[in-house]
């Protein structure tokens, strides 16, 4: 960081920045409370003198993602490298591992290395640190799967996508249905997949309930016992929404373990259209999200965002149900549960 970069954040110049830390002139306490802020948050060494002017050669743009081990997340980021590059720009990548509370911390560090802007995924646009950190100092960013009504996001109809699983599920006769979704703290997505399928579903009859079983969506492992007896019991729903592909595949994979046959026992849906389950047998049903798209179009909201464009901050893209696979018609003899 240099005395223009704390400027720069703090809205002010950079005479301004140094009558405050040299305390050589007037200034309000909002002003000066406001440098003082910037420069906690950077950590800017106000002792440090340099004879060069440190205007950052390699422009970057840093990215917050939610997992590095979830391939939807690498789909955006490879958008957003491809994009970013096409403007001479590179990427930093950091992972908060769904958790609130280093989302702001990943900021921080972020602004930091003097991008030029985030492109960031959240736990929710509600009271969120993160967000009212680069709100505050009206920092260049762009939301990606999180929609906020008057900032620059792209993304897909995660509402409108439930309800379309769940008018599929109804056609195809099922009544039992049940639902294992990431933690609704951790994933405003999720939440609203999951108000969009139960809504439909309660449009349609009210004496139909959806069984919901919140996990971490973080965690690679098998479901432990009290969530895999959600799955095992004759009583079971015969079908599944899992608010994410790799929710769903852990659950295909739970199902055949213990000789249930998928789908004609039971049927599993996804969402967001992971590579990885289109090449297993059967192909997982899942909603099928143009994430590698939404990279580059974040990349262009960004910069429309920063340059203060007249252009729309706000993109939503289409999603393509594909309901094939590991989805089919409720059998009524439940002798299909079990592999003999």
């Amino acid at each position: 960081m240099n005395i223009k970069d704390v400027a720069a954040l703090a809205g002010v110049s950079p005479a301004s920045v140094s009558r405050c830390l040299n305390n050589t002139g007037p200034m309000s306490k909002t002003t000066r409370a406001r440098i003082e802020k910037v420069v906690a948050l950077t950590g800017y060494d106000t002792g440090r003198t340099s004879k060069q002017v440190e205007w950052n050669q390699n422009p970057t743009i840093g990215v917050m993602i939610p997992s590095l081990l979830n391939p939807v997340f690498s789909e955006i980021v490879a958008g957003i490298q491809k994009r970013a590059r096409h403007f001479g720009y590179s990427v930093i990548v950091v992972d908060t591992q769904y958790e609130r509370r280093l989302e702001k911390q990943a900021i921080i560090d972020l602004i930091r290395q003097r991008v030029a802007g985030v492109i960031l995924t959240t736990t929710s646009v509600d009271d969120n640190d993160a967000l009212s950190l680069l709100r505050e100092f009206r920092f260049p960013f762009c939301l990606v799967h999180n929609q906020s009504s008057n900032e620059p996001c792209v993304f897909v109809d995660n509402y409108q996508a439930g309800r379309d699983v769940a008018e599929h599920l109804l056609s195809l006769g099922h009544t039992k249905i049940g639902m294992v979704a990431g933690r609704f703290l951790s994933s405003d997505r999720a939440k609203q997949r999951y108000l969009g399928f139960t809504d439909f579903l309660q449009e349609q009859s009210t004496s139909i309930s959806v069984q919901l079983i919140e996990v971490d969506q973080y965690a690679l492992t098998p479901f432990d016992q009290t969530q895999a007896s959600f799955f095992d019991s004759p009583s079971s729903p015969t079908a599944w929404f899992c608010s994410n592909d790799l929710l769903a595949l852990k659950l295909v994979n739970h199902l055949k373990s213990k000789g249930v046959v998928v789908p004609e026992a039971v049927s599993v849906v996804g969402f967001d259209g992971m590579a990885l389950g289109q090449i297993l047998y059967p192909p997982l049903a899942t909603i099928q999200v143009p994430h590698h798209d939404m990279g580059l179009c974040a990349v262009d909201l960004l910069f429309n965002a920063k340059h203060k464009t007249a252009f729309p901050l706000a993109r939503q893209l289409d999603y393509q149900t594909h309901f094939v696979g590991t989805v089919a018609e409720r059998h009524q003899s439940s002798n299909m549960r079990s592999v003999q």
